[in-house]
């Protein structure tokens, strides 16, 4: 019996109870009066039962009316929830999980993350941080939806959209403390980020074989031992732009790699959700501003 209903013909069925009268309901429902009647006709054939009596002015229903009326309702109570849920899914809600690199997310998330947070009250944004490989294998299993990457994984599995591009630089003491230093070291996150292989073959290849190494888990520890004398790192310019221009840290004439294009990454075939939506295109208007 069921699938021989349809939405259609249920509201049909309201408007003539409502109205007592195929004319009338027709003229409400913006239909014609012969496609009323073959709505009519079409759940009495499904229910097997007559649903209204035919009157000389107008039409009355039937008991077996009266009983599929209280369904009706109920069908239509139904019909206006889902509408409603389905509404309520096309704006940002729910739990958004996103892993990004420690020093792109120092430099340029915060007043990113105050705004989304007071626009989009309904989302829980879970921000952790982690480096190239962790945070690609997080989106392909499902874990977090959204990456922040240093460049194009290029796995068929992910889909890279560009954010900004980085310019790196080296950077260390100023010249008195470094030459009070003991020891002249590469400081870096360690041999896990993508900063850190790039600035290991820039300096292997402008003849820096022999330099000791230290590894610290933030970009803001790493920035307080280059100033302290203890080495030099290469860093993203926006994240030391503030120290060179205070004089904390000099930029070293070192080569540099070509800036680096940071991107989001998401699963291949999975339809982002609004909140995820929402997030790229707040941060993607909040660089270009």
């Amino acid at each position: 019996m069921l699938s021989e209903w349809d939405g259609r013909s249920i509201r049909t069925f309201q408007a003539v109870m409502e109205e007592r009268s195929f004319s009338r309901a027709a003229d409400k429902l913006g239909y014609v009066q012969s496609t009323v009647t073959t709505h009519i006709a079409q759940l009495e054939k499904a229910s097997g039962r007559r649903l209204f009596d035919r009157l000389p002015r107008g039409v009355e229903p039937t008991d077996a009316g009266m009983a599929l009326a209280r369904f009706a309702e109920q069908f239509a109570a139904l019909s206006q929830a889902l509408a409603d849920e389905l509404q309520r899914t096309e704006h940002p809600s729910g739990v958004l999980r996103i892993r990004a690199l420690e020093s792109y997310c120092v430099a340029r998330l915060p007043r990113i993350l105050a705004q989304y947070a007071e626009r989009y009250e309904a989302v829980e944004l879970q921000l952790s941080t982690g480096f190239m490989n962790d945070i690609c294998e997080r989106v392909l299993d499902g874990r977090d939806e959204l990456g922040i990457v240093p460049r194009d994984p290029m796995h068929e599995g992910l889909i890279f959209t560009p954010i900004v591009q980085e310019q790196m630089v080296w950077v260390s003491a100023t010249t008195d403390r470094a030459n009070r230093s003991r020891k002249r070291a590469y400081i870096s996150y360690g041999n896990q980020c993508y900063y850190h292989g790039v600035g290991e073959q820039l300096l292997r290849e402008a003849g820096y074989t022999e330099m000791a190494h230290l590894r610290y888990p933030s970009v803001e520890l790493i920035k307080r031992m280059v100033q302290s004398g203890y080495g030099i790192s290469l860093l993203p310019l926006v994240n030391v732009t503030d120290e060179i221009r205070a004089g904390q840290l000099i930029k070293l004439a070192l080569p540099v790699p070509e800036p680096i294009e940071h991107g989001f990454i998401q699963l291949r075939g999975k339809q982002l959700r609004p909140a995820a939506i929402a997030f790229i295109e707040m941060v993607c208007s909040g660089l270009v501003a």
